[in-house]
């Protein structure tokens, strides 16, 4: 496809020159399909920033409810086995002869039951060389608590920071 240009009046001689418009076109439709598939990338990777923007009649907005409490934790360790939520208020029960004291575990247990009555997680941690049976009794005590969220973790020790 061309466009045929003539002309020439006046001396000299015709000029007669054929533009080709197939390359053009071309150009064209491809410039098109560019342009619209980065409209659509454009509009992908915009970020919506709505501003909230809030009426100074309208009462003010409710506090945000508390962070829930951290899960009640049992660390079971080879020389005793910590209890608590946080580190600074958790208690560590050694080891009596050969054996955990189960009873005291237990007890501990059974308060922070009483302080966090709607709470229904626990994390149970052991370390590397604890027997299967030490972390099996507390999730057994926690049981008994109806803790019904049980996570189990295990690994080498670690030391308590604060």
């Amino acid at each position: 496809m061309g466009v045929s240009v003539e002309g020439g009046k006046g001396r000299g001689r015709k000029v007669n020159a054929e533009l080709n418009l197939v390359p053009f076109i071309d150009l064209l439709s491809v410039c098109i399909v560019f342009l619209i598939a980065t409209a659509v990338w454009v509009e992908l990777s915009s970020l919506p920033v709505d501003q909230a923007l809030s009426d100074p009649n309208q009462p003010p907005q409710p506090p945000p409810d508390p962070p829930p409490p951290p899960p009640l934790t049992v660390h079971v360790k080879a020389d005793g086995i910590w209890v608590g939520r946080k580190v600074e208020e958790g208690q560590n029960f050694a080891v009596v002869g050969d054996s955990y004291d189960w009873n005291k575990i237990d007890t501990a247990i059974e308060t922070d039951r009483r302080n966090f009555p709607d709470e229904e997680q626990v994390v149970i941690v052991t370390d590397d060389g604890v027997q299967y049976k030490h972390m099996i009794h507390a999730l057994d005590i926690t049981r008994k608590y109806d803790y019904e969220k049980s996570l189990l973790g295990g690994g080498p020790a670690a030391p308590l920071t604060k």
